[in-house]
């Protein structure tokens, strides 16, 4: 069964499901003055589902990245099943520059680098929000978002930050004759190594390559990544010349 309780224009508002089948229809049960928002409870039923067991630490995860997605927001992730209650408040009021600072936590940053670098710009109703620093390790570990769904192979968005990384970073290893001291050719493996990254966009009506939503295709992200990051880094450098030649 499904039940969903909805507090709107001063009522609340109710509706139940059967094995995915409307009880009854939607109806007002009760005045709700000054209330509003959404509570949905459930039960899955094994004739649908295979798995119907839920795993905390799976929950807990996935609740984790949508605390730190949306700064500020206040979520609690309560088990109930057992005598000793499991229960955990989850809320970040850093946004996805906590995100990177948490993802690293048991790694070292470069030495100069004490802040994760901040990206954070809307263009043509796309809004684009990165953080992102390097750590001592040759890992490379960038998250990708779209409308706080995660995209595990990247896509459009990854393409545009990517580009625009790897322009920057040559360009100023060109511009303070780094690449020339050094004769070495920066790739984008390299500018990307000990990398740690979480990239976030919010777009109107994005274009995915399957169901799963594991990679995002829609063409207009890319070039609005890329100008954010590009203009941002390109100033930052220019701000902080330890950092950047380290």
């Amino acid at each position: 069964w499904l039940r969903a309780r909805i507090w709107r224009h001063e009522k609340e508002h109710a509706i139940e499901f059967r094995d995915g089948v409307p009880v009854a229809p939607l109806a007002v049960v009760a005045e709700a003055p000054g209330q509003k928002g959404t509570e949905i409870s459930f039960l899955p039923s094994p004739a649908t589902f295979t798995m119907v067991e839920f795993d905390y630490t799976t929950l807990e995860h996935r609740l984790r990245e949508l605390a730190f997605l949306n700064s500020g927001a206040n979520i609690v992730l309560t088990d109930a099943r057992h005598a000793d209650v499991k229960r955990q408040v989850l809320v970040y009021n850093g946004g996805t520059a906590a995100f990177v600072k948490y993802l690293d936590r048991s790694k070292k940053p470069l030495e100069s680098l004490a802040e994760p670098i901040m990206i954070h710009s809307e263009k043509d109703g796309i809004t684009v929000e990165v953080a992102l620093w390097w750590n001592d390790s040759y890992h490379e570990n960038v998250l990708c978002f779209t409308n706080n769904i995660p995209q595990r192979d990247g896509g459009t968005h990854l393409a545009g930050f990517r580009g625009a990384l790897t322009r920057i970073i040559n360009k100023y290893a060109e511009e303070t004759g780094i690449a020339k001291k050094e004769k070495v050719a920066i790739s984008g493996d390299d500018a990307r190594e000990g990398l740690t990254c979480v990239l976030s966009v919010k777009v109107p009506d994005p274009k995915f390559s399957s169901q799963t939503k594991d990679k995002l295709v829609s063409s207009e992200v890319k070039p609005v990544v890329e100008s954010a990051v590009g203009d941002h880094l390109s100033a930052w450098f220019e701000e902080h010349p330890k950092e950047a030649k380290s």
